[in-house]
């Protein structure tokens, strides 16, 4: 009989607070088909950190049943960053059906890893890019579809296979790291003194080690996760200047690797300009002596490392294949990086925080921008990539969010800040305008008698509008006796202008 695929959907859009209900009722189909299947054990395949919906930052998942799968994170040792050894989230690694369902309930919640799930008798769990979910195996099963059609309120349709098919992927075949491998990293060592390896044990997460010496390597080499890849690459620099210099150039997508004086190295983070700088209070690559950083390519066409390879398994075999189809992870990493201070963009208001500011959808790569986040149809797993905060606005003052920004508004917007660890991208709408409070102060000096209309009142005064987007202040001691009231005209005198304070104190004429 052919094999059979089940394409699992919500039957509507997900509101953002439905969504643990949604995840809920197809984990539950999952668990069906595969006891159905008689699966008691699921393998992992091509594994994530947080490299298929976000490339951000974001802890691993805690649920009791992936304790074992993602331990807690030891200090770093001198020989390396990251935990210390291998944890059970690995290419191949066998788990059970309910440490299979639970990780697929995080894939499903888009908390950070991805992975695809199988079995060796052809069952399969495939979770998509739009809340989507691929089941499949070498035998039909009616009765499950069935019951999840009436069941669950998610939509069951068999299709022709799954679009995560390992026979689709893309793939770059690298060499055994074996006996080879290991004989050419000695040599590095020893005519460099030491070398940076990196080990990307899952996509999307990386582990560094700093050998000096013989000893060093065979410390790296018990510390290794089974099937990662390895890629060797010059030694860090002690030049922490040249680093600062070249962050700040920012000319690629690059990770940048430090090490402490006591030979630890904190994680690795995406090189962004400002990370260079040293006029900060605790400026954010270290210096001193003991202290190294290096810059380490991202893009696979930057990336030339001395040497590279993946771990066989015991027996020798290569059976890793580790796959290089873009993700929406790599389309917003790519699209973030080309984004530049100073380019304009246009975009949506999709959603707001109250009296802090709105995330608003860019009109970017459709490939990259979709599925923006609260606010857009079945959208959860990914924040918008735009936020424009309150005082970015306008000039103007205003008491409403919604009098300038209101969900669903288009607006342009002047970019402000890249923000690739966040992902979001800063946004100044006022920015795209002229300063009026600096052409109200080319053009009125102190003393000048101006016609002003109040705006309100405070407790130590009135506010008035002297021109739009400049208000003053008539403080209640320049103030007869007597209310105003909003809208009410009067006459003042410029008494004092603060434009860096953005302050204007007046008094009344006559």
């Amino acid at each position: 009989m052919p094999p059979f695929t089940y394409r699992l959907s919500p039957a509507a859009a997900v509101p953002y607070a439905h969504r643990e209900q949604v995840a809920e009722a197809a984990v539950a189909a999952a668990g069906r088909f595969a006891r159905d299947a008689g699966v008691d054990r699921l393998t992992i395949d091509n594994p994530m950190a947080r490299g298929f919906f976000s490339f951000a930052d974001a802890p691993a998942p805690r649920a009791p049943e992936l304790t074992e799968l993602f331990p807690a994170d030891p200090p770093g040792a001198p020989d390396a960053s990251g935990p210390a050894g291998p944890s059970g989230y690995h290419d191949g690694a066998r788990v059970p059906l309910a440490t299979g369902l639970a990780l697929l309930r995080t894939m499903l919640l888009r908390e950070g890893p991805w992975c695809r799930l199988h079995d060796e008798s052809g069952f399969f769990l495939h979770v998509g890019e739009r809340h989507d979910l691929y089941i499949g195996g070498t035998r039909s099963n009616p009765e499950a579809a069935a019951h999840t059609r009436g069941a669950s309120g998610l939509t069951v349709e068999p299709v022709d296979r799954s679009p995560y098919d390992p026979a689709l992927d893309a793939y770059d075949p690298l060499p055994p790291a074996d006996g080879a491998f290991w004989t050419a990293l000695h040599r590095l060592v020893a005519e460099r003194g030491g070398v940076l390896v990196e080990e990307r044990y899952v996509a999307g997460a990386h582990r560094w080690y700093r050998p000096t010496t013989a000893a060093g390597i065979s410390r790296v080499r018990a510390r290794l996760t089974p099937r990662a890849r390895l890629a060797v690459w010059p030694d860090l620099d002690d030049d922490i200047e040249a680093v600062r210099a070249a962050v700040r150039r920012s000319e690629r997508l690059e990770l940048l690797v430090q090490q402490r004086p006591d030979g630890s190295s904190p994680w690795a983070r995406i090189a962004e300009p400002w990370l260079g700088r040293t006029d900060l209070a605790h400026p954010m690559i270290g210096a001193g002596a003991g202290c190294r950083a290096g810059l380490v390519p991202l893009a696979p066409a930057d990336r030339r490392p001395l040497l590279a390879g993946v771990l066989p398994d015991a027996d020798g075999v290569v059976r890793a294949r580790w796959r290089t189809d873009r993700t929406p992870a790599d389309a917003r990493r790519t699209l973030l990086g080309s984004l530049r201070t100073g380019d304009v963009v246009t975009g949506t208001v999709v959603s707001g925080l109250d009296d802090v500011g709105v995330h608003v959808d860019l009109d970017l790569d459709p490939e990259a921008g979709s599925e923006a986040g609260p606010g857009r149809d079945g959208g959860w797993g990914r924040r918008p990539f735009g936020f424009l905060r309150v005082p970015e606005m306008s000039w103007e003052h205003f008491d409403d969010l919604d009098e300038v920004a209101p969900v669903g508004r288009r607006i342009r917007a002047e970019i402000l800040d890249v923000d690739l660890g966040r992902e979001r991208v800063s946004l100044s709408v006022k920015a795209l305008h002229p300063d009026p409070w600096r052409a109200f102060a080319d053009t009125h000096p102190i003393g000048a008698s101006l016609p002003a209309t109040v705006t309100r009142t405070v407790p130590f005064g009135v506010v008035v509008r002297l021109a739009p987007g400049v208000e003053g202040l008539i403080h209640r001691s320049e103030l007869p006796e007597g209310t105003f009231e909003s809208g009410d005209e009067v006459r003042t005198t410029l008494l004092g202008m603060d434009l860096r304070r953005r302050r204007i104190s007046l008094g009344l004429d006559g």
